[in-house]
């Protein structure tokens, strides 16, 4: 009975609890309240601060500006680090959003300030660090430039712009005729921002560019994986600017892809070549570094005397006047591949009239910046270089099967864009030029081999007229150096292909017709021909030892010159010339071993030494006036025969041709099914002598296609050969039959096209 009791007494109720704490005047009671109470207010610090933080900053900025939608999921920061977090903050307005997933920035506000430290020195110390992950910038509407358009037809104003800029105030001339001295000269170190904050560095993590909208069917997106990049400024380029922006960096695992639209009102009719993952990949590149320049314009300075000027103005001041730059350098490194083609183009043609629609009003010519007016930028430069190996795919389909002409270049290559930001009494004209280092190019044909260069150097210039309908100049010079080049007469129907892909399909408008020409100029040093010259057009497509009569053409250069002119709407015929020259040209033949003429020809060609083309190569004959050629397949000791040698050759070819339009579809629309089989049918059936000519509804017999191919007016193509009077030529038989070879495919080929154009 005790130990029960004991037992019972160990156990306090809540009364006996209440008066031990009477007794023994305790405060637990609030400590529990006060550890209660801190355990909330450390959860609320924790998990809850932050997004009030948020959400009251949100509604705030929002009630202060009305440019768009501005969301902070949450917010912090720590005085004593220096450091400020936020999360799910995005900025959404009527053209663009920007979100972001999370980051912090951390400003270093403990290292010392020096007021005399070197101005723009894009090596000074960072004192601003931000980290982002989940960065996404997405542009899918130009609503000003699209209102400034219905207000330039005439249209009913249905979109809401901001304000423009000639709206607001012009600053008074005086200000800036007294801003003129100020800009010239140094300003105070402390006077701006950029001398507390030097320098600021990014760090993005998973960052993304997109560009298009549920009205396009492709989407542009630039995907990468990391970037680090580092805002700095640095001395202009001239004396006369104020400093220049700089943003350096390095970008992992770039890929700028063609993505479909969600939610596209269309039809998805056009379907890309290749897909790869998400959608159509354009380029890909394992490291990418970036280098962007801008200078911040100064003012043009006043004009003085001659005198004056020669005196405070030195030869460096002298070289250095010149336009601010404004430009972009992209350098490409390991993993590098570009993926282009007509569906491509396509895409590149939709976005660039959504993004980019024409006014259709003729350009204004640039004004002259006033002296104690802002200097002009000229252009803006886009470089982009390899430094590694990297492949070029052309894609294109015919019947739905996939076709590619793959092209390997080295490290060195490199292209160049100037877009003119000015426009002068002519229009203005931008301007592509490139080059292409250790050039290996095969096709998807059974016979891959294409061509083989040691360098492709391109240049195109656009000449842009004022007047949109005016007719437009582009101009194309290639140069390739050391070219191999194997010609087999099935890539005319592949070449034909691509150019059928690539070309509109679409029914010709005299409201969108625009004038122009291509002038191409091709020119080739030190080059190789090869024809594949079997009987019957036969070839051995295997990688070893093929057993195919190849007969090529050897030279020192070779110009080819050519117009396509496009200046007339729907011509009825085309006109184009070729015109052909080379010099010191020379002819070889080779046959495979299994020949049975290979040996007794290479033993005609041994015997006859003496009266063999000097040439070179080994078992040539020695002579002082010849000089050693550049030769990378036909060599001597390959089993290559010469067999002609003409000094100069000029060739000239004059195609005139009647080109076919596609019919519209609303024509073919109005049409029934008895109709256009009638009209199919009635080429094919035998004429009636005693009944009329039947034609199909609402056409007029003039546009009837006659049953008889001869009855169509005929294409014309005149060749004219001129031949230096000292040309050679050894004739054996093996190259005779390799010319009637080539002979008999050129003239097949002749007339299946002529053929398919019925």
């Amino acid at each position: 009975m005790d130990d029960q009791g004991s037992n019972n007494t160990s156990f306090l109720n809540y009364e006996d609890l209440e008066t031990y704490l009477n007794r023994h005047n305790s405060k637990f009671i609030w400590l529990l309240v006060a550890t209660i109470l801190s355990c909330g207010w450390i959860i609320y610090l924790t998990y809850y601060n932050s997004r009030n933080i948020g959400l009251f900053l949100t509604l705030i900025i929002n009630r202060l500006y009305k440019g768009g939608y501005i969301h902070i999921g949450s917010f912090s920061f720590s005085v004593l680090s220096g450091k400020v977090m936020f999360r799910d903050v995005y900025y959404i307005n009527q053209d663009m959003s920007i979100r972001i997933q999370d980051g912090f920035l951390i400003f270093r506000w403990w290292k010392m300030y020096n007021p005399k430290q070197k101005q723009h020195d894009p090596k000074a110390e960072t004192r601003l660090f931000v980290t982002v992950n989940g960065f996404e910038f997405h542009v899918y509407n130009r609503t000003d430039l699209y209102a400034r358009l219905q207000e330039t037809f005439g249209l009913e104003p249905t979109l809401l712009s901001a304000r423009r800029d000639e709206e607001r105030g012009p600053e008074p001339r005086k200000h800036a005729l007294d801003s003129v001295n100020v800009q010239s000269e140094s300003p105070e170190p402390s006077s701006s921002w950029r001398s507390l904050i030097p320098v600021i560095k990014l760090n993005i993590s998973t960052g993304r560019l997109a560009f298009g909208n549920h009205h396009l069917p492709q989407t542009l997106c630039v995907n990468f994986e990391d970037a680090f990049l580092t805002y700095a400024t640095k001395p202009p380029s001239s004396h006369l600017d104020q400093f220049m922006h700089i943003v350096k960096g390095s970008l992992e695992n770039v890929r700028v892809m063609l993505v479909p639209s969600p939610r596209y009102l269309g039809l998805q009719n056009d379907e890309p070549p290749r897909l790869m993952g998400e959608g159509f990949v354009v380029m890909q590149s394992n490291d990418v570094d970036i280098y962007y320049y801008q200078d911040e314009p100064g003012l043009v300075p006043v004009e003085q005397d001659r005198s004056e000027e020669a005196e405070m103005s030195s030869e460096d001041d002298k070289l250095q006047d010149l336009p601010p730059c404004w430009g972009l350098d992209i350098v490409c490194g390991k993993g590098t591949d570009f993926n282009y083609g007509p569906w491509v183009d396509r895409q590149r043609d939709c976005l660039w009239k959504f993004f980019l629609p024409a006014d259709y009003q003729a350009m204004k010519v640039s004004e002259v910046a006033q002296p104690g007016k802002a200097r002009q930028i000229q252009a803006f430069e886009l470089r982009m270089n390899i430094i590694a190996d990297a492949t070029i795919d052309l894609l294109f389909t015919k019947n739905r099967e996939t076709n590619a002409i793959h092209v390997n270049v080295g490290a060195g290559s490199y292209l160049e864009v100037n877009i003119p930001m000015t426009v002068g009494e002519n229009g203005y004209s931008p301007t592509i030029k490139g080059q292409l280092l250790h050039v290996d190019t095969t096709s998807s044909m059974q016979y891959r081999t294409l061509l083989e260069a040691e360098m492709l150097a391109f240049h195109v210039i656009a000449s842009y007229p004022r007047v949109w309908n005016m007719p437009q100049s582009w101009q194309c010079e290639i140069e390739v150096y050391k070219a191999t080049y194997h010609f087999i007469y099935a890539q005319k129907n592949f070449f034909t292909d691509l150019i059928k892909d690539w070309a509109s399909d679409s029914a010709p408008d005299i409201y969108s017709f625009v004038p122009y020409s291509w002038k191409f100029k091709i020119l080739f040093h030190q080059f190789e021909m090869i024809w594949a010259a079997n009987q019957h057009n036969w070839i051995d497509c295997s990688t070893k030892q093929q057993e195919n009569v190849y007969l090529a053409a050897c030279g020192e250069t070779l110009n080819i010159d050519f117009t396509l002119p496009f200046t007339e709407f729907v011509p009825a015929t085309c006109h184009t010339r070729f015109s052909l020259r080379a010099e010191d040209t020379d002819m070889r033949l080779s046959l495979p071993e299994c020949h049975p003429s290979r040996y007794p020809l290479l033993t005609l060609a041994k015997d006859y030494q003496s009266v063999k083309l000097p040439g070179d190569g080994e078992g040539a004959p020695s002579s002082k006036t010849s000089k050693p050629r550049w030769r990378n397949i036909t060599k001597a000791e390959a089993g290559w025969v010469d067999c002609w040698r003409v000094p100069n050759f000029l060739l000239i070819i004059d195609y005139t041709w009647h080109p076919i339009y596609p019919q519209k579809e609303d024509e073919q629309l109005k049409q029934s099914f008895s109709e256009i089989e009638e009209s199919m049918l009635s080429a094919i059936r035998p004429p009636d002598q005693g009944a009329a000519p039947r034609f199909p509804c609402g056409a007029a017999p003039s546009v009837r296609l006659p049953a008889d191919p001869s009855d169509l007016p005929p294409d014309r193509l005149q060749v004219e050969m001129e031949m230096s009077p000292d040309s050679q030529i050894l004739l054996y038989g093996p190259l005779l039959r390799a010319l009637i070879a080539i002979k008999v495919c050129s003239w097949g080929h002749l007339n299946s096209s002529a053929s398919s154009r019925i």
